[in-house]
């Protein structure tokens, strides 16, 4: 049975010295569970030194925040999958403010998913309801077979109050036809409050935290009573 996951998404809340904060207040607090995963997002700038401070942590991997449409070479300020390797164990794409802000398509999304598969890194997309269909036709079949999703709604209200457990329950057999019944983690408006409750919807495969992860004690208290 494959474990449930539960992601920490710093976005880029966190300097490289909170990031080192953050690391100790959760080490301190975090009780290893044979039953669930923790996955931590973290910016580019700091995936080696965090590696280095979570590498003796039971049941704790990396993701970056995103990772290069293209493969090594001329492409100035590009982050290559290549680099990830070995170092992260995921990538987290399409997040809906890459897709926003930096006006990611569905196109690159799904290079940035070749690009990891490539390098046996596990791609998390993020998608919404209206991304749905168009994003996983952009995929190929034999890929569409080892992805993770992420469901993060896209409106304005989510971005501080997740949707109910009617809502998120009720997409997730629709995911599900899509995608070939793979993993679905929950994103948009998660908090250490709010956590537990969403973790228990029916079919739904983890959690996935940005504001609600911030402090590193509370987060590991949240994980701890999962």
């Amino acid at each position: 049975m494959q474990k449930k996951r539960v992601l920490a998404n710093w976005k880029a809340n966190l300097s490289p010295e909170k990031a080192r904060q953050w690391c100790d207040a959760f080490a301190g607090a975090y009780r290893p569970r044979t039953d669930l995963e923790v996955v931590v997002a973290v910016p580019f700038l700091v995936l080696e030194r965090v590696a280095e401070w979570i590498r003796p942590l039971a049941g704790v991997s990396l993701a970056s925040q995103g990772v290069s449409s293209y493969p090594q070479g001329n492409y100035t300020g590009a982050i290559p999958a290549a680099w990830l390797r070995g170092l992260a164990h995921y990538t987290l794409l399409g997040h809906r403010e890459r897709r926003r802000y930096f006006h990611e398509t569905v196109q690159e999304v799904a290079r940035q998913a070749y690009e990891s598969l490539a390098e046996d890194l596990h791609p998390i997309v993020c998608i919404d309801r209206e991304l749905l269909v168009p994003q996983t036709a952009a995929m190929a079949a034999d890929e569409l077979e080892r992805l993770t999703w992420a469901y993060t709604p896209d409106t304005p209200a989510t971005f501080e109050m997740a949707r109910s457990e009617a809502d998120i329950a009720a997409i997730l057999p629709q995911i599900a036809k899509k995608t070939g019944n793979r993993p679905v983690l929950y994103g948009g408006g998660v908090t250490v409050e709010n956590g537990p409750q969403l973790w228990r919807i029916s079919g739904l495969s983890g959690i996935m935290l940005g504001q609600g992860c911030l402090d590193g004690a509370a987060f590991a208290a949240l994980v701890n009573r999962l």
